[in-house]
């Protein structure tokens, strides 16, 4: 399935469909990109790029709560929790050997989702997950090799 990726942007416009009709392409269109490699790729990477940020929020949101009912250390390793977890959901998708994913892969090939993918793995070391790390390590060299 080819997708173009510039016109998935035309989705989010701030026009509101007129018709129940038109809703309901919208909604088939978003449907269709949510099962691309595109969109699991994409996922995967804004989610740890945006993790810093909202941990970060999230701390310091909590830390005017009362100090005893709560420990932000607890509170930083579930945000990890959440969003690697949610990252590994999108990018588990991915097979190396689909030429659609390898493309999806070159797409977002860049520094930034070799370093993701590096802390995906140390994560998931941590918790002595190797399935996971072998697979993001697979992905790993393939973003390796397209980035040399």
């Amino acid at each position: 399935m080819y997708m173009d990726v510039d016109k998935i942007f035309g989705l989010f416009n701030n026009e509101e469909p007129e018709s129940l009709q038109e809703k309901a392409e919208m909604a088939d269109k978003l449907s269709d990109y949510q099962e691309h490699p595109l969109f699991w790729v994409g996922m995967f990477k804004k989610l740890i790029h945006n993790h810093n940020n909202f941990n970060r929020k999230v701390v310091n949101f909590l830390s005017k709560v009362d100090d005893e009912m709560l420990d932000l250390h607890d509170v930083e390793e579930a945000g990890e929790f959440i969003v690697f977890n949610r990252a590994w959901f999108w990018i588990s998708k991915i097979d190396i050997q689909d030429r659609i994913c390898q493309e999806a892969i070159l797409h977002f090939s860049d520094e930034f989702l070799e370093t993701y993918l590096n802390l995906s793995i140390s994560y998931f070391q941590e918790f002595e997950e190797y399935e996971k790390c072998a697979h993001l390590k697979k992905i790993h060299d393939l973003v390796k090799e397209l980035l040399n």
